[in-house]
């Protein structure tokens, strides 16, 4: 079955998601808790009669019922809600870092995280500038150093990164880094030393990816950094990267570690 197919069956439903901007706003409000006419009018900022029309049309359509606190979620109710918010996410993020997606490769994402960048919503471009020509790199950096967790995948070596993460290495934190070969041997050539005393620690893990990796991350247990580096017109970008917070997007980071911890092989020595 064609997508246009799948439409012509869904038609009605996405249509009933949005047709309205009240009974979406009903259904985001109620979407955490029950309530009344009163506490809806309060939020929503809507006449109580035209609130109390859209919830009859939602309770003829199955999304709301009665309850002790006035207005509860079906199953259908809470399934739509927890889709809209979800969409919102997803369309928030493409339109506020909407040149960062517009401009970069993203094949290097698996299309199910695609659908899910809502879950980046807290984010925010870091940028070189003229007067700070490595600004992200030294954010990036200082996060690293702090981090209790650290799983990262990375096609080039940027200056202090071998350096920045020993740090938390030998301070207990638990480290995993998919390289490429490319960057191995490069490790290899110039931090042999550092990546070897690395090796002899548990709670630091090495692997070799043998594809070429268009997408350069590192998760930690407090936030995403996310770095596209080839971008449409041909150009190399070093330094650009989404810096993404909160629960949502660690997650999100660590499913695409593991996507790419699943073509990869552990190596114990250079």
């Amino acid at each position: 079955m064609c997508s246009y197919d799948k439409y012509e069956l869904a038609e009605k439903q996405l249509k009933s998601f949005t047709r309205s901007k009240i009974r979406t706003k009903v259904l985001l409000c109620l979407k955490d808790a029950d309530k009344n006419v009163g506490e809806l009018e309060q939020e929503i900022g809507s006449r109580n009669t035209t609130i109390l029309h859209a919830i009859k049309d939602m309770s003829e359509a199955d999304l709301i019922t009665r309850s002790s606190k006035g207005y509860h979620l079906t199953n259908l109710g809470q399934m739509q809600a927890y889709l809209l918010n979800d969409l919102m996410g997803f369309a928030q993020v493409l339109e506020e870092h909407r040149d960062f997606w517009l401009n970069h490769d993203i094949s290097g994402i698996p299309q199910d995280l695609l659908t899910n960048i809502g879950m980046l919503a807290q984010s925010e471009i870091i940028s070189p500038d003229s007067s700070a020509p490595l600004k992200s790199q030294e954010h990036f950096v200082s996060e690293l150093v702090k981090a209790n967790e650290i799983h990262g995948v990375s096609p080039i070596i940027a200056p202090g990164y071998a350096e920045a993460i020993a740090i938390p290495v030998k301070n207990g934190a638990t480290v995993e880094l998919i390289l490429t070969e490319a960057v191995l041997k490069i490790v290899n050539k110039e931090h042999n030393k550092i990546v070897d005393d690395l090796l002899a620690y548990d709670n630091f893990k090495l692997y070799r990816i043998n594809e070429d990796v268009k997408v350069a991350f590192t998760v930690t247990d407090v936030l995403l950094a996310l770095g596209l580096r080839y971008r449409l017109d041909g150009n190399y970008d070093l330094g650009s990267d989404l810096i993404c917070y909160g629960g949502g997007a660690v997650m999100w980071g660590l499913k695409l570690f593991k996507y790419y911890q699943n073509n990869s092989e552990m190596i114990t020595k250079l």
